[in-house]
């Protein structure tokens, strides 16, 4: 193990990759990040393998397409046994850990990590009445637990900083950090909970952020009326689900959607923090860092604030991905399409371990991080798993409602914001029916054995 790095993921949950300063968006306001993102490579096309947070996770454990990994019965979940990328690091002697949200059945699902400090996003339901290592903490400490507290509303924690989960999380991180007394290098996981509801930034992030002062999107949900009507069926006639609760921002007065765009940029603000006192205890010399999300969230884009409905416009498919410390080339911008699942083999060439399987679904990115050479051209995909599959070929993004066979098509280039469907001009009958065939491949492809 003589020379290998450690790696370190750090990653939020529901962060739009346009909501860091780096990548130009309208109120970013990510110091920590930015520094980081421009010391090493930035991906700005990355596109998660879902945009549900399970399916998306289960991919970034596994470096494969969420529809090719076996699930535990009617969850998405990852099978408990199935080979992951802490199974490959603890194989080969590396401390293993993860701090934050995992979001697998069962809660503490052996994954191979060795160290688990868990907060999930949301307590009702999910994990059968057990509680996580944070709702521990905070019923040791006597204190309620918020995370199911009005979660799509704006509010304040009613806590001190302290006692929230993007601090609990970044603390015990460091405690990791500072503890270790082992020659072994370290792969770990920072999973941060947040932007994803509950809307509930502490003081004094709480109070940093005006609603009055945030930019609304400038299009609201006329901006799907090109899309054939089954997506259109689906984007106006979504029912109520508590589970995956979804907001019209029609249906909600602009103080609503001000408060909630004001409350994503606080927890933003203090997931940045976070880093910062992270980094304070990293040695980039021999740490080699991710950063990405699961998925993306509307924002009041396209009407809607939240990640529903699932169709994978670059709102929720598109992720923040950017890597820095040893080894990595700074200053590099790569517009090439990746997918931020990409990292797992990535990951493992840069500490000299192998990727196990053949049929790679992901590609290792080490050439690019080491300015050795380009990112590939080649499909990337997203949603395989829910009835939305959809493939980026160059400029041109195609989402295939796959059940009744209609489709979205859009040149990006030209056209950024997706509202111009294209599927049903003769002139990309032939782009349309290759990319039929590719995603047809794509679901096709058999599940992956134990």
């Amino acid at each position: 193990m003589k020379g290998q790095p450690n790696i370190l993921l750090i990653m939020t949950d529901q962060q739009r990759a346009d909501s860091l300063g780096y990548a130009g968006g309208p109120q970013g306001d990510t110091p920590n990040l930015d520094a980081c993102a421009r010391s090493g490579v930035i991906f700005e096309n990355a596109y998660s393998s879902s945009t549900t947070c399970v399916p998306a996770r289960v991919s970034l454990l596994t470096g494969l397409l969420p529809n090719r990994t076996p699930a535990v019965p009617n969850r998405f979940a990852l099978q408990e046994g199935f080979w992951t990328i802490a199974h490959a690091f603890r194989t080969a002697g590396f401390d293993t850990a993860i701090f934050g949200k995992m979001h697998m059945l069962p809660m503490r699902a052996d994954h191979g990590f060795e160290r688990m400090h868990l907060c999930e996003h949301l307590r009702a339901g999910y994990s059968r009445g057990e509680l996580d290592d944070y709702g521990l903490f905070l019923k040791n400490a006597g204190r309620s637990d918020l995370r199911t507290h009005r979660p799509a509303q704006a509010t304040v924690f009613a806590h001190p900083q302290e006692f929230h989960p993007t601090h609990w999380i970044t603390d015990h991180a460091l405690e990791f950090l500072a503890s270790r007394t082992s020659s072994r290098p370290y792969f770990a996981v920072v999973s941060y909970a947040h932007p994803h509801t509950p809307y509930d930034p502490p003081e004094p992030y709480a109070s940093a952020y005006r609603p009055e002062d945030q930019t609304l999107p400038q299009s609201g949900i006329e901006i799907n009326r090109d899309l054939p009507q089954p997506f259109l069926e689906t984007i106006y006639n979504l029912k109520p689900d508590p589970a995956f609760p979804h907001q019209r921002t029609a249906r909600k007065s602009e103080l609503h959607v001000r408060s909630v765009l004001a409350s994503i940029r606080a927890l933003i603000k203090q997931i940045d923090d976070g880093v910062g006192r992270l980094l304070q205890h990293i040695d980039l010399a021999n740490t080699i860092v991710f950063f990405t999300s699961d998925h993306g969230d509307f924002g009041g884009r396209r009407g809607f604030l939240g990640k529903v409905p699932w169709i994978p416009f670059d709102d929720l498919a598109k992720v923040p991905f950017f890597a820095f410390g040893a080894g990595i080339q700074e200053g590099q911008r790569i517009a090439t399409p990746v997918q931020s699942f990409d990292y797992v083999p990535t990951a493992l060439e840069l500490a000299g371990l192998d990727f196990p399987f053949a049929e790679r679904d992901s590609i290792s990115l080490a050439p690019v991080l080491r300015a050795e050479g380009r990112a590939p051209v080649r499909p990337v995909f997203c949603e395989t798993k829910t009835g939305w599959p959809m493939v980026r070929r160059g400029k041109y993004k195609h989402i295939w409602h796959d059940y009744s066979d209609t489709h979205a098509l859009f040149d990006l280039d030209a056209d950024p914001i997706e509202s111009v469907n294209l599927s049903n001009d003769p002139a990309h009958a032939e782009l349309l029916e290759e990319n039929r065939k590719l995603i047809r491949a794509v679901l096709a492809a058999p599940i992956l054995g134990m």
